[in-house]
């Protein structure tokens, strides 16, 4: 019975792509007519016609009247040698002036969006001030933590000071988008690629956690991912708000996600979830301007392409997100080296994933202005690179004591 039933949804699904796309070709031709008829060769086009009409009705005025006397019937009417097509003339000269106008407003209206854009491609004042001075703080910090020995390092005070970076990094986020009372959240997961370590130090995660599509254990599941994203320690996360400033952040709950270089393949591989997976396995930056919509639309076009996703997957995902708190607008970077793509030739590959959100959506001017601030963090994003990659020298030491 639900194989029955999965055939027509699969069909409708596609039906109504189908016509998506119609419509969507549809009104993309019909505005592009109108853009043509907008422009000098469409006025040619109305003078054209405008003069012909003229000109028929002047010239042929007594044969149209006696025309439009003896007309009796509809078919006598379209059987006229002047009277019908004297107006479709000027039908046709109307409608095209029609078209012209409708071209006019939308070349207008897109020239007005492309100034509109060029305008608020800036970033605002007060984020520029507060761009410098955490770009001078920064820099500044890690010279002196790699120049000075006379304070020890330690996991703590790596953490703390990944923590300060996160602060900045909010602060930020806050002048971007002019909201300094906002709580912004931030945090660092981990990435994971080495399945025996993950065996011996990650495998509760690994079970525990409720993105993996397939396997009921550790192994099933490691077998259809090339990794795994995860937050295990708490330490790599704080938010701005209020008073407290580079805290831990104690709302947030441990989470692992698997990620797939190729999820090409359903059959082999977990799919990758928009955000931190999608960003590792590109290498690119990921923007969910609202999850609660977001997660549902990617969920119904992975249930029309993948047919090994189950309900219970689905279900999981969807409340998940829609109960979600803190995280309705998310912002995804991967951690690369300086000056590496996106390619794994071993170290190339991202180390971590840098996630700022916010319990509202459109963070960071939306889709068209978080672009610019992933650029702007470059910078800052390649010190924390350096930090995670010491942090991590701390945990694989204590993971090898451990042993």
């Amino acid at each position: 019975m639900d194989n029955r039933q999965a055939k027509p949804r699969k069909g409708l699904g596609r039906l109504k792509n189908g016509g998506a796309t119609t419509w969507f070709w549809t009104k993309k031709l019909f505005l592009g007519v109108c853009q043509l008829i907008g422009t000098s060769w469409g006025s040619l086009i109305i003078a054209l016609l405008t003069i012909g009409s003229a000109a028929m009705i002047s010239v042929m005025s007594g044969d149209i009247k006696a025309e439009y006397t003896a007309t009796r019937t509809w078919d006598d009417f379209f059987a006229t040698s002047y009277l019908w097509p004297s107006i479709e003339l000027s039908i046709a000269a109307v409608f095209a002036v029609f078209l012209r106008e409708i071209g006019v407003i939308t070349t207008t209206r897109a020239k007005e969006k492309e100034l509109q854009d060029r305008l608020t491609t800036m970033p605002p004042k007060q984020f520029l001030a507060a761009y410098s001075d955490t770009m001078i703080d920064i820099r500044f910090h890690f010279e002196n933590l790699a120049q000075d020995n006379s304070t020890p390092v330690s996991k703590q005070t790596v953490t703390a000071d990944i923590r300060l970076y996160l602060t900045k990094i909010l602060i930020l986020a806050q002048n971007w988008d002019s909201a300094p009372k906002e709580t912004y959240r931030a945090n660092i997961m981990l990435v994971e690629r080495d399945k025996d370590l993950i065996r011996r130090q990650y495998a509760q995660e690994v079970n525990n956690s409720p993105f993996f599509l397939f396997g009921s254990n550790i192994d099933a599941r490691l077998d259809n991912a090339d990794g795994i994203l995860h937050i295990s320690d708490l330490e790599l996360s704080t938010f701005v708000g209020g008073e407290e400033f580079a805290k831990p952040d104690n709302d947030i709950l441990p989470i692992c996600f698997p990620f797939s270089m190729d999820a090409k393949d359903h059959a082999k591989s977990h799919p990758n979830i928009p955000g931190g997976p999608v960003a590792v396995a590109s290498g690119q930056s990921q923007y969910i301007q609202d999850s609660r919509t977001h997660f549902k639309e990617w969920l119904d076009q992975e249930a029309v392409e993948n047919k090994h996703l189950t309900e219970h997957y689905k279900s999981t995902i969807a409340s998940y997100y829609s109960s979600h708190r803190y995280a309705t607008s998310i912002l995804s970077i991967p951690l690369l080296p300086k000056n590496m793509g996106s390619k794994d030739n071993g170290d190339k590959f991202p180390v971590a994933c840098l996630n700022i959100y916010n319990n509202k959506a459109n963070i960071l001017m939306g889709d068209s202005r978080n672009a610019q601030f992933v650029q702007l963090l470059q910078p800052i994003c390649a010190y924390l690179h350096d930090m995670i990659s010491l942090y991590r020298t701390f945990i694989d030491t204590e993971a090898n004591d451990n042993d």
